[in-house]
């Protein structure tokens, strides 16, 4: 005689099948190729990115074309570092990974959608809307006469601040009405650092080439004294794309399995560990016997 068991169906929501982030579709099949995918923000509207997968990590870039509001902290798992991307005139495409400086070991990066908190705005925040905006040191930090600056591709490129001035960030506008900039595009701040990030970026072979809707208009302010530059001042680049960083939770980082045992995960919640002799147990916690599995003691 067979008992036939009926599990309880669990209803999922729309909002809970589809996917929020390129991780989403990583866990789903980690063999996903890169390319662009069409995501949900929390109001189930859809939007295109562009998703760079690597094993049980990835970068996320979002289209310049995307119209509706865009849940930024559902991209990445970790702020301590993003990549840029720029294109160049002749289509040719190179990155460069971005952090803060060495003097600020610690300190992540701000990544926002059309915000700022916590960091200085910039300049065309309210002409060239919406935005996402990428934060070095936050106004706390960059208000002082301190070495300030960025990391790029593990060179940093520094100044000390001369006057104060709290501008620190790089930000890349969705520009949707396609208006001209305002503020010091047309006179100053050309600097050496304004154009490090470019010449540092290593060039990626055509086949990890995104296509021109992954790349924005773009603006850069280091104060005092650092440089501001608008992409106009780059006259042979056609955009730069922001690149936010998530990774697979691994179980075993927090070394669950004792006694010297092998932790191996199975997915970002599940893992087994491989106990030695004289230890038993999910976590290899237990005295005992592998062969009968008898506690010893």
């Amino acid at each position: 005689m067979f008992v036939l068991f009926l599990l309880p169906v669990v209803a999922l929501s729309f909002a809970d099948a589809v996917n929020h982030s390129c991780k989403d579709i990583y866990l789903g099949n980690p063999s996903s190729p890169n390319g662009t995918y069409t995501i949900y923000n929390r109001k189930i509207q859809p939007y295109k990115v562009y998703c760079e997968f690597h094993f049980k990590y990835g970068y996320t870039y979002v289209s310049k074309n995307t119209s509706v509001e865009v849940n930024i902290n559902d991209l990445f798992t970790t702020n301590a570092h993003v990549k840029v991307r720029h294109m160049k005139a002749n289509g040719a495409q190179a990155e460069a990974v971005m952090e803060n400086i060495k003097n600020y070991p610690t300190q992540p990066l701000g990544i926002f959608y059309n915000q700022h908190t916590g960091y200085a705005a910039s300049v065309n925040a309210a002409n060239l809307a919406p935005y996402l905006y990428l934060g070095f040191l936050p106004i706390s930090l960059a208000n002082h006469v301190n070495p300030q600056g960025y990391r790029a591709n593990g060179q940093d490129f520094n100044f000390v601040n001369c006057d104060r001035n709290p501008n620190s960030y790089f930000v890349f506008y969705f520009n949707p009405n396609h208006k001209l900039p305002i503020g010091y595009v047309n006179r100053c701040c050309e600097s050496t650092l304004m154009h490090s990030w470019i010449t540092v970026a290593h060039t990626l072979p055509t086949a990890y080439n995104m296509p021109d809707e992954f790349y924005f208009d773009y603006e850069i302010h280091l104060g005092g004294c650092g440089g501001y530059a608008f992409i106009h001042h780059h006259n042979d680049i056609n955009g730069a794309a922001l690149g936010v960083r998530f990774e697979q939770a691994d179980p075993c980082q927090s070394s669950p399995c004792q006694n010297g045992a092998s932790c191996y995960s199975e997915d970002e919640t599940n893992f087994f560990c491989e106990c030695p002799d004289g230890f038993v147990g999910d976590t290899c916690n237990v005295k005992g016997d592998h062969n009968n599995m008898g506690i010893i003691g």
